[in-house]
């Protein structure tokens, strides 16, 4: 972990002839596993007089305990890091006693991302191809209490709600509307942990991209083969037998042979 502190020579003037600065600074800490992009955002952050980069990391690991060891205000959190992503990161950064606001910067930023984001608790996910000044302005809006996070299409929603039980299903749509986890808990009589228990359970259910997940068992497959031929009904004399992949053949009905005309 690199920890880093803001330069003087970055102020102005008259910042630097008063005695201190004349408005509370931005707290920030970096966590990106790319050496250019975190000189970048370095680069970027520290330009802005509200702000103080205070630390830089490069795995989840660091990233958690820095941010035990020293509070900070907001994290700007790549997603694709080594070991543990970016979620796993804001989800123990939200656990914390005083809590950053997590800002989710990724090059998959899409809405898929966004839903898993909204449960994990973050205030923000941004597209790395974004300019300077939307990141700087998205730092400052989660400051202030904003959620910014993508629109996720109601195709996507209806998919990802299909995962998860009947409970669940009702926690992930509170969640996306954005209402708040205390009132969440109250709502459905959980306790905080409880919550943060049941979210950690959705999280490994959501984050799969389509075809991932646990291979269903043999007689699973069995019996939905087994309904699937049940349904079969061939119109026309060739037909499709049951049986291993490699047994499979095709099968057509003997044509009694055509007598000449005499």
């Amino acid at each position: 972990m690199l920890a880093v502190t803001r330069r003087a020579e970055h102020g102005s003037s008259d910042r630097n002839s008063s005695p201190g600065p004349t408005r509370q600074q931005i707290r920030l800490m970096v966590v990106d596993d790319h050496p250019a992009v975190r000189w970048g955002l370095l680069q970027l952050l520290e330009e802005q007089r509200d702000f103080s980069v205070d630390a830089m990391c490069i795995d989840a690991e660091e990233a958690v305990a820095q941010a035990r060891a020293e509070r900070v205000d907001v994290a700007v959190v790549d997603y694709q890091l080594g070991g543990h992503n970016g979620l796993w990161v804001c989800r123990r950064l939200k656990r914390l006693p005083d809590p950053p606001r997590v800002v989710i910067f990724s090059a998959f930023a899409n809405d898929h991302l966004a839903a898993c984001s909204a449960v994990a608790g973050a205030d923000a996910v941004l597209n790395k191809g974004v300019l300077g000044s939307e990141l700087c302005d998205a730092v400052r809006s989660v400051v202030r209490g904003r959620r910014l996070l993508p629109r996720v299409s109601q195709p996507l929603a209806d998919m990802l709600r299909g995962r998860l039980d009947e409970r669940e299903q009702m926690l992930f749509g509170m969640l996306m509307a954005g209402i708040p986890r205390v009132q969440i808990a109250r709502t459905l009589g959980l306790s905080m942990r409880e919550l943060g228990s049941r979210e950690d359970a959705m999280l490994g259910k959501l984050e799969l991209l389509p075809g991932e997940g646990p291979a269903p068992s043999p007689r699973r497959n069995r019996v939905e083969l087994d309904r699937l031929n049940a349904q079969r009904r061939p119109s026309s004399p060739t037909r499709l037998t049951s049986g291993s992949p490699k047994a499979i053949r095709l099968r057509t009905k003997a044509r009694p042979p055509t007598r000449p005309r005499s």
